[in-house]
């Protein structure tokens, strides 16, 4: 589970990283936390190699503006602590009862609203180039973008369950593009596809255990399901066969995973 701190750290230390890729100031210093980012970082130094001309579509843009501006309004960011203060006296007063006001230092919101124009700019950037990178396939010009653009959702995940979730949607994106590929190159895809599978279950596993709740693996077991499903319709290989027996598993022991923790 992640802290609002250990997040702060996260949004700054990118930040500093982003500044030594750019030739800017350089902070000399390493962290746990640089190679988790260092894909993003990898990332936006594509994306700006790209000088793409492709406009963000405007349904995307609407629902961004609309989902950061409530967000702002949410959380108050960039609202002054002398005014955040008075709000909560006010609403103190009006339930009858006292309390103390928590001082929200500057600093940490003028952090707040410089990450959220970061991912705000970042998005925009990445619309056009990840909507066009989605349906490309292995040896393609986009398919890294795509795969790039998966890890930066990693990156930016805020729970281990949220990015468990997002291991097993990069999964089946994988089993759809071993459908699509040439028969040599479906056994390295679907390798892939194990691969995601594994880290997504651990990290829900992990967390359903931690938190005591079991209907969070159910996720696992539907995914397998239908991972079954789609194999099932593929030609018959050994990579195949070898698919199906993973994802047997797979949902075997989610089952009785969520069973040991009812």
């Amino acid at each position: 589970m992640k802290s609002p701190i250990f997040d702060r750290r996260r949004s700054d230390r990118l930040g500093e990283l982003l500044d030594e890729a750019a030739g800017r100031r350089r902070h000399h210093r390493r962290t746990e936390l640089d190679a988790e980012l260092a894909e993003l970082v990898r990332l936006t130094g594509h994306v700006a190699a790209l000088r793409t001309a492709t406009d963000p579509d405007p349904e995307f843009r609407t629902g961004l503006r609309s989902m950061l501006i409530a967000k702002i309004d949410r959380e108050g960011i960039g609202v002054t602590a002398e005014a955040k203060a008075t709000q909560k006296k006010s609403q103190a007063a009006l339930a009858g009862k006292t309390q103390v006001v928590r001082q929200v230092p500057a600093g940490h919101a003028r952090t707040r609203v410089a990450v959220l124009i970061g991912v705000t700019a970042g998005a925009l950037a990445l619309s056009g180039v990840s909507a066009a990178s989605t349906d490309s396939l292995p040896g393609e010009p986009l398919y890294q973008v795509k795969r790039s653009s998966e890890r930066a959702q990693l990156a930016l995940a805020g729970s281990d369950i949220t990015r468990g979730k997002l291991h097993l949607e990069f999964a089946s994106s994988r089993l759809r593009e071993a459908q699509e590929v040439t028969p040599d190159q479906a056994p390295a895809v679907l390798a892939d596809m194990i691969r995601e599978t594994e880290r997504g279950r651990d990290l829900i596993v992990a967390w359903a255990m931690e938190n005591h709740d079991g209907d969070a693996i159910k996720a696992i077991e539907v995914f397998a399901e239908n991972q079954l499903k789609l194999i099932s319709k593929a030609p018959n290989s050994a990579a195949a066969a070898e698919s199906r027996s993973f994802f047997r598993d797979v949902y075997e022991q989610a089952v009785r995973k969520r069973q040991a923790i009812h």
